[in-house]
């Protein structure tokens, strides 16, 4: 089977599924850039401070860093949390009187058992030592990074092993559908495999943003083949002769 020689009704579903993969590849890679940046709209250059605050460090710090940013009163309340952390994470009075102070101001209007706001995360509550010490650990939880690697490894996959099965029945050179579909799995397992080191190494958060990078431009460059080789004729120097 070629996707050229598909039917025109064919060609029209297999093009609003590519079209959607590219749509898709866009709002994600927008909404990496909006988590990982200090902007709240358009797209952004993820900021790799973020990134490292993400993977590489406690879940308290890494989300006063990122995902709830904007609900820090100032960076100094960051620095107070992370360097009560770096000293064991201790229930001792600099706990009471600094961390849980912050705790008390930033977090606790959302994160409290009895909060009626409209965020509230009642089942996350901040209001006690045994709460806070919880997400204090470096990195993912075990349990967080094993519950969030499978979900993604397996959506993932399944789009993937898609979109390649249909680009390998395209007609370009079987060393272009060799290299982009290798490339494609191969940044897929780097980059889920630099969010588990990334726990030990925040130099891994680099892989991450090189890796996923890799793995959006590969997906959407294939899909963008795709929709090329079934609506246009393919330059000759591109298309494989072996029919």
């Amino acid at each position: 089977m070629r996707l050229n020689t598909l039917n025109f009704h064919s060609k029209l579903g297999l093009s609003g599924f590519l079209l959607s993969i590219m749509l898709g590849l866009l709002s994600a890679a927008t909404l990496i850039g909006l988590v990982y940046s200090s902007s709240d709209s358009g797209f952004n250059i993820p900021e790799m401070d973020k990134v490292k605050a993400k993977y590489s460090e406690s879940a308290l710090v890494g989300a006063m860093k990122t995902t709830m940013y904007q609900h820090v009163t100032v960076d100094e309340d960051i620095n107070v949390v992370e360097k009560w952390i770096e000293d064991g994470a201790l229930d001792n009075d600099y706990f009471k009187n600094e961390v849980m102070y912050i705790i008390e101001a930033d977090c606790q209007k959302c994160h409290s058992r009895s909060s009626t706001m409209t965020d509230a995360v009642p089942s996350l509550p901040f209001n006690s030592y045994a709460d806070i010490a919880v997400f204090t650990e470096k990195g993912y939880s075990w349990t967080a990074m094993a519950k969030t690697a499978h979900i993604h490894l397996f959506g993932i996959s399944l789009l993937l092993v898609s979109l390649t099965f249909i680009f390998s029945c395209s007609c370009y050179l079987g060393s272009i559908k060799t290299l982009l579909i290798s490339t494609a799995w191969l940044s897929l397992w780097l980059d889920m495999s630099s969010w588990w080191l990334a726990k030990f190494s925040s130099y891994f958060a680099y892989a991450i943003s090189i890796f996923g990078t890799i793995e959006i431009i590969t997906m959407g460059l294939m899909a963008f083949l795709c929709l090329i080789d079934l609506w246009f004729v393919v330059p000759e120097k591109l298309r494989c002769k072996k029919l």
